[in-house]
């Protein structure tokens, strides 16, 4: 009896022992899925939370964009009607071509008189001022696009190259052509008067 007591005690001995054995590993297997785990998980909320910033700053870029452009597109709207005001309105009154309706269809439009007659002699105006037709129409597009701008009555030099430098990063080439057209011959044709020190 004593070999089945000391047989049954040293199986028993031998099943604790495994047992003991077993379960350290069971648990550093489960332990190290739980660490694989957790470590997956913070990584995938990094990489997910990096993947939303990026897209923030695109979309924070982009409307920061837009505004830049808007406020570019206004800076042009105004060099044009400063421009049909100062020198195509001066050029019509020295063609003794002026009268109060000329002045008020040059106020009240953005675009083409709607006068083909006037529409006719300002581009003539615009082309021995450096500018092409094409160049002049994209101005008037570009001006129609914007809604109602403040009236400048005087430009610096500073602020033409601001908005030349603006047009080169935001506008195609052909529109920022245009606006560098526009600006130049601002800077030749304009009356040193409408011309502000800062």
């Amino acid at each position: 009896m004593s070999n089945i007591v000391q047989n049954l005690s040293q199986a028993i001995d031998n099943s604790t022992d495994k047992s003991r054995t077993e379960k350290p590993s069971i648990q550093s297997k489960n332990g190290s899925l739980d660490k694989e785990t957790i470590i997956n998980s913070i990584t995938g909320y990094e990489n997910d939370l990096t993947e939303r910033l990026e897209i923030l700053e695109r979309d924070a870029e982009t409307q920061a964009r837009q505004l830049e452009l808007g406020e570019c597109l206004e800076f042009v709207a105004q060099l044009v009607d400063l421009f049909k005001r100062t020198v195509i309105t001066t050029e019509l009154q020295n063609q003794n071509d002026w009268h109060n309706d000329t002045r008020n269809r040059l106020q009240q439009s953005k675009g083409a008189t709607g006068n083909r007659n006037l529409d006719d002699k300002i581009e003539k105006i615009i082309i021995s001022k450096g500018l092409t037709k094409e160049q002049w129409s994209n101005l008037l597009y570009m001006a129609l696009s914007t809604d109602e701008s403040t009236e400048i009555n005087k430009v610096s030099k500073k602020h033409l190259q601001k908005v030349n430098d603006m047009a080169s990063r935001l506008l195609d080439n052909d529109e920022h052509n245009a606006v560098s057209a526009l600006i130049k011959a601002i800077e030749t044709y304009m009356a040193k008067n409408y011309f502000t020190e800062k």
